[in-house]
């Protein structure tokens, strides 16, 4: 008898073990494809130690907000709006559950609106209103929906859409870097933001002392002659940081600027890579890596130099940070007068279509192959052509 119960309560745990397993996991999936469908921007890497620069948009009252109010503080962004019924509200509750637990902390939070045609400062004002939002700590934002998804993509290197948009909470410290991204709606994420908030309050602000900006830099290229970036003036021309021994970053980087080269060369645009391990990278090692990516001499050029030189023309020209064997996944675009206009990431593939889009701007439409070169020649010029030659040769 004993042995028979115990065989009946062992089959018992397994059943209910299995149909355990079987509810959890169809409960993760059905999550997951919720979140796939709801808030599919997502799957872009978010790049830590970024700055994420200034913007501008309009707050609950109407009035213009500059992110500048931000500077000295640590803020948390995020996007959503206000139609939402599931994801935005959830991802909003969690924020305001950060807003309460630091409302005496020099920390703020700005929520900004992918549905701007329907998210007027007064609808809200009134959704504010839902999660007790104190005005002054917790800013809601709308604007322009171009200039929003600017800010979306190339500030917080999130993906974006109209009422789509990512789910993630962007923790930027005093310095205005961007240090860390989390799910919202994630427990284990949510406690990693709460921690590293917690951590950037006990940082000082750094120490900004202006530089002296440099307008132009002499490195030494890939045949051993002097480079000097003013031979570029005139010219649109992309720089960014490398070193060859790197396996994997620079590789996807440098797939990019040969992608490039092969689409913008004949319109006039020009590559220069700089290394940050000139130790390693000598002329000649440069001129075997050019190689791989099919460089172009009067076009791509790769440059080395002394290390605390590169690492001033990257403080100083770029405004990048550069350390031996580190820098930025960064792409530069320089303008004709030989300074930076803006700069994109480029191994992320929502910035290479807003860098490309700039490029056939600043550079215009690829040009037409002339009649000559398409047009096959006459059965009549063909024929006289042997005559021709044999003239000429006569």
């Amino acid at each position: 008898m004993n042995k028979s119960l115990a065989f009946f309560f062992a089959i018992m745990f397994v059943l209910i073990g299995g149909m355990m397993v079987w509810f959890a996991a169809n409960a993760a999936n059905r999550n997951g494809a919720m979140r796939d469908v709801d808030h599919p921007a997502d799957n872009v890497t978010v790049p830590e130690d970024a700055y994420v620069g200034e913007f501008e948009l309009i707050d609950t009252n109407g009035e213009p907000f500059d992110s500048s109010e931000l500077n000295g503080d640590v803020w948390v962004g995020s996007f959503f709006f206000t139609a939402c019924p599931s994801i935005c509200r959830l991802l909003n509750q969690q924020v305001a559950a950060l807003a309460g637990e630091f409302e005496e902390d020099d920390v703020r939070f700005v929520s900004i609106t992918c549905d701007p045609v329907n998210d007027t400062p007064e609808v809200m004002a009134k959704y504010a209103k839902m999660f007790e939002a104190d005005p002054q700590q917790w800013k809601f934002l709308t604007g322009d929906l171009a200039t929003i998804q600017e800010i979306s993509e190339k500030q917080f290197h999130v993906g974006f859409a109209k009422q789509t948009h990512s789910e993630r909470m962007l923790v930027v410290d005093r310095n205005g870097k961007l240090r860390g991204s989390f799910l919202a709606t994630q427990t284990s994420d949510f406690q990693a933001a709460r921690k590293l908030i917690k951590e950037l309050l006990a940082e000082e602000p750094e120490a900004t002392q202006p530089a002296e900006p440099m307008t132009s830099f002499t490195l030494t290229e890939r045949n051993g002659e002097p480079f000097d970036s003013k031979s570029l003036e005139g010219d649109y021309w992309l720089g960014s940081f490398f070193f060859t021994t790197c396996p994997s970053t620079c590789t996807l980087l440098n797939l990019e600027n040969a992608r490039l080269q092969a689409e913008y060369a004949d319109r006039g645009l020009k590559i220069v890579s700089i290394t940050c391990d000139p130790a390693n990278d000598t002329p000649n090692v440069l001129t075997g890596y050019a190689e791989r990516f099919e460089a172009k001499p009067d076009v791509w050029y790769f440059c080395t130099g002394d290390l605390k030189y590169i690492e001033q023309i990257g403080a100083n020209y770029f405004d990048a940070i550069v350390k031996p064997q580190t820098h930025s996944e960064q792409l530069y675009l320089v303008g004709p007068d030989g300074k930076v206009i803006d700069s994109y990431i480029a191994i992320n593939p929502i910035q290479m279509q807003l860098l490309r889009k700039k490029l056939d701007e600043v550079l215009g439409p690829q040009p037409k192959k002339s009649a000559e070169a398409v047009e096959p020649k006459s059965t009549e010029d063909q024929e006289s052509q042997p005559a021709a030659t044999a003239a000429k040769q006569e």
